[in-house]
């Protein structure tokens, strides 16, 4: 049986196996979902400098505070001070761009429903102005 076999056979046995993995891997390729984290990077690493100096401004004066109600199923978005607060909480997801959002933070208290939100991590960025000052945090949440 194996007496006809000889090198010639060998190639074209690890050719046909070559391109059977190749092929599997090009189908493979296309099935897992390559969309970017953010979809102007470049412009979000341009602008880091002053991010790092929001973040600062909010370590000397921390008076923002996050907290979660799994039993309420929210989490509120609150200031620590009398002063007028105008900002922005974005609610970013790793793991899927789409379920993305941002909230509008008018009050010193600001209440969002965690009841139809994705179960998992999502990353809240906080971005306010008092007095004229910018401030920026970020806190890992957690949605059970």
């Amino acid at each position: 049986m194996f007496s006809n076999f000889h090198w010639g056979h060998g190639i074209t046995i690890f050719y046909i196996f070559f391109v059977g993995v190749v092929i599997t891997a090009l189908i493979a390729s296309f099935s897992v979902d390559h969309s970017l984290v953010v979809d102007d990077y470049y412009a979000t690493d341009l602008a880091y400098q002053k991010r790092y100096d929001k973040t600062v401004n909010s370590i000397k004066s921390p008076i923002l505070f996050i907290t979660q109600d799994d039993s309420a199923q929210e989490t509120a978005i609150g200031f620590k001070t009398a002063k007028l607060v105008s900002g922005k909480a974005q609610w970013y997801r790793p793991s899927d761009q789409s379920a993305d959002f941002i909230v509008t933070l008018e009050d010193t208290i600001t209440k969002v429903s965690t009841e139809s939100l994705l179960k998992g991590k999502w990353i809240l960025k906080v971005e306010w102005t008092i007095d004229g000052t910018t401030s920026y945090a970020e806190e890992q949440i957690f949605i059970n």
